[in-house]
């Protein structure tokens, strides 16, 4: 009986550390199964995540491939002769009603003037960039005229009321802006689009800023234009001077580090032309003829920093001493 008892005793113990192998045995198949599945969902994760970033290479491929193939198009049909006929009559049309109707509209309905220099901006340079692109020239559109056209429009339609920003479109539209259509030898050719924009870009802001301090009552001055009213009959030198200054070298700054630093390789390897790469290497130009009795290298020698100091430096000059005769005489002169 004894013995019995024994057996059945060593049963219940052998069940009992079976029962606690089973369990663990259970336990570690259980952890192993959930990290299966851990791995297993992972490496779907990872899959999808690949075949994710492969789909939108592909479409940045696709859409990249489509873009260049667009712009190609638009640059051959920009070279058809069909284009060209059409563009010299739009040219032709715009240059002889902006010669002989703005004197018109600035004399007689002067609140229209800003109106007609908008509608002209928006079209005139919008067309230009899409011909200079498709010629490797856009990087002229961020020259110092383009950036005071958008000042100009800025004024205009969003900041009427800025006594700051109305001094500094005055004084910039006035000063090198006007004084660029000698030194870049604009000239009026009613069958070039190119040369009628030219003129649009250097003579029309102006034009308009002149209507709206002289030729606009002062009634639609307080209403539209507030800031004219408030400057008063005299443009404060030492403020004009200082601001116009701040906002010249907001955009030289942008312009040395996005086109001049930021498109280095493209502009050095001859891939986009500039305004300051054409002054630089014009043989005959002043800028260049200046450089070369310096002594800092020849115009076809390329363009080095010293160069880039000189020709940022003369600008800077040109800039300032262009804008101080509106300062100190023409905006209280008519």
């Amino acid at each position: 009986m004894t013995e019995n008892n024994n057996l059945v005793e060593e049963e219940e113990d052998n069940s009992d550390e079976l029962d606690l192998y089973d369990f663990l045995e259970f336990f570690s198949g259980k952890i192993d199964s959930i990290k299966n599945q851990i791995e297993e969902r992972k490496e779907d994760s990872r899959q999808r995540w690949h075949r994710t970033k492969e789909e939108v290479e592909e479409q940045k491929r696709i859409l990249k491939v489509q873009l260049e193939n667009h712009v190609h198009l638009l640059s051959e049909n920009l070279k058809k002769p069909d284009f060209i006929r059409t563009r010299d009559k739009i040219s032709f049309t715009i240059g002889v009603a902006n010669t002989c109707f703005s004197p018109l509209v600035a004399a007689k309905w002067p609140h229209i003037l800003p109106i007609i220099y908008t509608v002209q901006a928006l079209c005139l340079i919008t067309l230009r960039f899409f011909i200079y692109k498709s010629k490797h020239w856009h990087y002229f559109v961020f020259d110092l005229c383009y950036f005071v056209n958008l000042l100009t429009l800025i004024y205009l339609w969003i900041l009427p009321s800025s006594k700051i920003l109305f001094a500094v479109c005055y004084s910039l539209t006035h000063g090198p802006v006007a004084l660029a259509i000698v030194l870049w030898k604009n000239s009026l050719v009613f069958h070039s689009f190119d040369k009628v924009t030219s003129i649009f870009i250097h003579m029309y802001p102006p034009l308009t800023m002149f209507t709206l301090r002289w030729l606009l009552p002062i009634d639609l001055q307080l209403k539209y234009y507030p800031a004219i009213v408030n400057t008063g009959s005299k443009l404060p030198m030492g403020t004009s001077i200082f601001y116009t200054i701040i906002f010249y070298l907001v955009w030289q700054i942008l312009y040395y580090t996005f086109i001049v630093h930021g498109r280095r390789q493209k502009v050095a390897s001859g891939l986009r032309v500039t305004s300051y790469t054409w002054l630089l290497t014009n043989e005959k130009g002043f800028v260049s003829r200046l450089i070369k009795k310096l002594g800092f290298g020849e115009p076809n020698a390329g363009i080095n920093r010293y160069k880039l100091f000189i020709y940022f430096t003369l600008q800077f000059l040109y800039m300032l001493i262009a804008i101080l005769p509106v300062s100190l005489w023409y905006y209280q002169n008519m």
